[in-house]
């Protein structure tokens, strides 16, 4: 089977969110208020200049905060499956996650959290280092390292990235069930993927001069085009 070209998958979006996007608009603004105002909470119970004590808490609530995020963008995931196939959407379905499997979400939500604590720790570390660096071979060897640590970083999440429309279509599956099937989907697809996310690159930068109100009207689209891909790589796979 022949794959959909980009222009394919948005032209196909379009039609699918034409008169859907007031409802999909509520269901961003409801994801993203759930995890502004949980962001909040912890900055305020926790500040950064608390002590030990309070660092170990603030990980282990960011990291709780996270696993609620992600039970959330499974319940939107799924919106956007049905969404592409043609099935009723109601509002209740953006919190079904909570009520399937809820387990395997919280695996992909701690291993993503390890991703990024990794990576912000290195980050730093790495700016630090540029800072202080006085000679050309090291500003080098940094800088490579730097690249060397983006690569990896965006190598492992596009492989991660079906992972909610992985558990939506089986939530009976484990977390590294999820995260192998995920990997599996994205194998010889990644670099696709990516020019597809990078198509996106001038709508996000609207949504950026618009201070993010243009996320509630970008967001559904985006999404729309990632579950299309999605069942464009199943069917592919089922015709091998």
């Amino acid at each position: 089977m022949t794959v959909s070209k980009t222009r394919e998958l948005k032209a196909r979006a379009r039609v699918l969110i034409m008169d859907k996007h007031g409802f999909l608009a509520l269901v961003t603004f409801i994801v993203t208020m759930v995890y502004l105002l949980m962001t909040y909470v912890l900055n305020g119970a926790f500040p950064a200049a608390g002590g030990m004590l309070n660092l170990i808490l603030g990980l282990v609530c960011s990291l709780l905060i996270n696993i609620v995020y992600y039970l959330f963008c499974a319940g939107q995931s799924a919106l956007y499956l049905r969404l592409c196939r043609g099935q009723e959407l109601k509002l209740g379905q953006l919190t079904e996650a909570f009520a399937r499997r809820p387990e395997p979400v919280a695996v992909y939500a701690a291993v993503q959290f390890a991703i990024q604590t990794v990576a912000a720790n290195l980050a730093l570390w790495l700016m630090g280092g540029l800072w202080r660096s006085t000679g050309a071979a090291e500003l080098l060897g940094l800088g490579a390292g730097a690249a060397a640590l983006l690569v990896l970083l965006v190598w492992i999440e596009l492989g991660l990235s079906m992972a909610f429309f992985v558990y939506c279509d089986n939530p009976q599956q484990s977390g590294l069930q999820l995260l192998r099937e995920s990997l599996q989907l994205m194998h010889g697809n990644k670099a696709r993927f990516f020019c597809l996310m990078v198509s996106f690159a001038g709508i996000m930068l609207l949504v950026l001069l618009s201070s993010g109100i243009g996320l509630l009207f970008a967001q559904p689209y985006m999404i729309t085009v990632q579950a299309l891909f999605y069942l464009d790589l199943k069917k592919t796979q089922a015709d091998i």
